[in-house]
């Protein structure tokens, strides 16, 4: 039987059982799934070492988490699902776990419909986020994206067919024709090309969504996937994935099936638990939170402030130089100019504030720092010199931040995100 785990951002993950009792963030993993885990995340050659570190828990081998998110497959079927938390209340996992996994869900799926092409397509309404997992709605939304593209017509190309048959079509293929039986002499070899819609990206579309049939245990996504395959009948799955995908060509009037690439890939590769028909080691669709959130703030002002300028990890600038050279590079996550030319400097940060620590809620005296060089070298021409920046809104704290005054009359902005919200309202609502 298949095993499924929930956790959060920083958990703690144990092999075998916990003898200490009442730690709301730590959970448990069975010693050979949990060791296919320690196996992929700490291997050398790979590159997920970021995404736990080693430790011990009682004295037991253990894994604590860091702020990387997704899904985690073991090659015995227990799939590991890590959610973020910093956008809840602390303790709302424990004292109000289905919605507490409902929001964790959306706010996740939210974010990466709008920064991963891979997710445009969001997961429609008959998706329940406090029960379906995520590698449910992972696998739903590569169909979905599939749906989408396929709507929009499938590819075609002309294909060189070789046959024997009654009637004359194309040309007579004169060397085997002439070798030709005298019992089936009323048989012609032709050639001819035909268009059809056999070509990679199609093959490895049908492959892709005859995979996710056998994957899902949802049965609106299992007969989705059962009504692509017949839009694909005359396709073929591929036979060879790794040639189909470096032979993925698309001309101009194909552009809508660009998207699958990656979709394809996520499930093909990435979500698939078998590999050649052997057993594959522990698969892993993993996302880092702190990019996540920084491509979805850039996207939330690049829809609702559509005059500013949006730039992200700018790096040309730098705080000093030495001889020639630059010295101490500076790289901003945002760097906003408005429609009157004011530039702004922000920094994203998914962290928690501590609404019992204001006026600076415990920020790190480094990150104040860090704002005040970005100031001194992006606003020096600047009357009114301004940083942010910016964090999930968390229960607790006010809805606007008392501003931090800085030397040489700079204003560090505090502004938060509410990723509860359907539709979040970017920072900077006053800026001009």
């Amino acid at each position: 039987m298949e095993t499924h785990l929930t956790l959060r951002e920083h958990d703690t993950l144990v092999r075998g059982e916990v003898t200490a009792q009442g730690e709301w963030n730590v959970s448990t993993l069975a010693a050979e799934a949990f060791d296919a885990l320690q196996a992929l995340l700490t291997d050398k050659s790979g590159e997920l070492g970021s995404v736990a570190t080693p430790t011990k828990f009682s004295g037991k081998d253990a894994l604590k988490l860091t702020q990387w998110v997704g899904l985690i497959r073991t090659p015995d079927g227990t799939a590991v699902e890590i959610l973020p938390k910093t956008h809840e209340r602390p303790g709302s996992r424990h004292h109000d776990p289905v919605n507490s996994l409902r929001m964790s869900r959306e706010v996740l799926m939210r974010m990466l419909v709008a920064t991963d092409e891979r997710f445009r397509a969001a997961p429609p309404a008959d998706l329940d986020p406090a029960r379906m997992p995520l590698f449910e709605m992972l696998l739903r939304s590569v169909l979905e994206g599939i749906k989408l593209a396929v709507r929009r017509g499938v590819p075609h190309m002309y294909v060189a067919v070789q046959e024997e048959r009654a009637s004359f079509k194309g040309r007579l293929d004169l060397p085997r024709q002439t070798r030709q039986l005298p019992q089936r002499r009323h048989l012609l070899h032709v050639q001819y090309d035909e268009f059809l819609p056999d070509r990679p990206e199609t093959r490895l579309t049908r492959l892709t969504a005859q995979r996710v049939l056998r994957l899902s245990r949802v049965e609106s996504t299992r007969r989705l996937a059962r009504e692509l395959l017949v839009a694909l009948d005359d396709v073929p799955p591929s036979q060879n994935i790794d040639r189909d995908f470096a032979q993925w060509r698309l001309e101009r009037g194909h552009v809508h099936f660009a998207p699958l690439e990656g979709l394809c890939r996520l499930v093909l590769y990435e979500l698939n638990p078998l590999v050649g028909g052997m057993a594959a080691r522990a698969q892993a669709v993993l996302f880092d939170m702190n990019k996540v959130y920084e491509s979805y703030v850039a996207w939330l002002l690049r829809e609702q402030r559509p005059k500013w300028t949006i730039q992200t990890q700018v790096t040309e600038a730098a705080l000093g130089t030495a001889g020639t050279q630059r010295a101490f590079p500076l790289r901003p996550d945002l760097l906003i100019t408005t429609e009157t030319g004011r530039v702004i400097v922000a920094d994203t940060k998914w962290k928690r504030l501590k609404p019992e620590k204001a006026p600076t809620y415990d920020i790190p005296n480094a990150d104040a720092y860090q704002m005040l060089a970005y100031s001194g070298v992006f606003q020096a021409q600047q009357a009114i010199k301004e940083v942010w920046l910016i964090y999930p809104h968390l229960p607790g704290l006010p809805e606007s931040l008392t501003p931090i005054a800085l030397p040489g009359e700079r204003v560090l902005q505090l502004c938060t995100v509410r990723l509860s919200d359907s539709f979040p309202m970017a920072p900077g609502a006053s800026a001009s």
